[in-house]
């Protein structure tokens, strides 16, 4: 049987004027069951200009233009007079409307999508977007190429990415006045935290790259009079933004022999790969402590404005 493609599928659960009811009636021999049809998204088009150049093919590299707006018609983004966004199909870099939006175009193509609020942000609010919106996209595909190599750590690289993204939002959403606040004694601040967060990741890729013991005890001490010190909003966000960059480059430059070469982790046998793992965990343990800290001092995550 030949696979159907994703794109396919949702154009053929479309309703339109066109489209025949969806029947669900089974032959005898499948059990019956009660209750109504539901369909929970749909992804529509309309095919502006028909391309004459290369046709867009699942995983490549898309070099397209866009402008995006509201049902209301208010326009939230474009790349009109900027450079085009490239983005990898298939790799989760957008959307999953816009992602699958592009299937059967070629370049030169333009389309007009209509991605409900399930391939979109879903009930998360973006920035002029409201929860649950849908979205209305012009798009014209420029150019199509084969994509570039994954990294041999690109499994952690996504979640590392989405890590970053929050942890840098909380930092620029907490006023300066709130870095000092702390839940009791003895335990970190909110500036603290950032700080340990920054410092950690430095920490870590030094122990991936099996940097003596002794040098790492004494990088732990610092560490921890680092946390302490008095240093600006500003100087936390550069150090924040400074340490993902370092752990971004390990991440996309690591070689698959290099990640499974052995390393002492404080006298626990692991790899290279095992320690850039705990990169993503010890950021998510203090993501974590971040929005209780930020929802406290009333502070809602940027990144989920629409929910309660």
């Amino acid at each position: 049987m030949r696979s159907t493609t994703l794109l396919a599928l949702l154009a053929a659960l479309a309703s339109s004027a066109q489209a025949q009811t969806f029947d669900p009636k089974m032959p005898a021999t499948v059990p019956p069951v009660a209750g109504k049809v539901a369909e929970q998204a749909t992804l529509r088009y309309i095919d502006i200009t028909a391309g004459t150049g290369a046709a867009a093919a699942p995983g490549q590299q898309y070099t397209v233009h866009y402008t995006g707006w509201l049902r209301d018609g208010t326009r939230f983004d474009s790349s009109a007079g900027k450079d085009p966004l490239k983005f990898v199909q298939g790799r989760r870099e957008v959307i999953a409307g816009f992602d699958v939006g592009f299937e059967g175009m070629k370049v030169g193509g333009k389309r007009r999508l209509f991605i409900p609020y399930q391939l979109a942000y879903g009930d998360q609010q973006r920035g002029k977007i409201p929860p649950k919106s849908e979205l209305i996209f012009d798009i014209e595909l420029v150019d199509v190429k084969d994509a570039p190599q994954l990294s041999a750590a690109a499994d952690l690289l996504l979640p590392f990415s989405e890590l970053e993204e929050h942890v840098m939002a909380l930092a620029k959403a907490i006023p300066e006045e709130k870095y000092a606040w702390r839940p009791g004694p003895g335990v970190r601040s909110i500036k603290e935290v950032l700080l340990h967060i920054a410092l950690g990741n430095q920490l870590m890729l030094n122990i991936a790259n099996n940097v003596p013991v002794d040098a790492l005890k004494k990088q732990i001490d610092e560490n921890a009079k680092g946390e302490a010190e008095a240093v600006s909003k500003d100087q936390v966000l550069k150090m924040l933004a400074e340490s993902f960059a370092s752990v971004r480059s390990a991440l996309q430059e690591a070689r698959a022999a290099a990640l499974n070469r052995s390393v002492d982790f404080f006298g626990t046998a692991t790899t290279r790969r095992g320690v850039l793992a705990s990169i993503d965990t010890h950021i998510a343990e203090h993501e974590g402590q971040l929005i209780a800290y930020a929802r406290v001092n009333g502070i809602r995550p940027p990144w989920s404005q629409g929910a309660k």
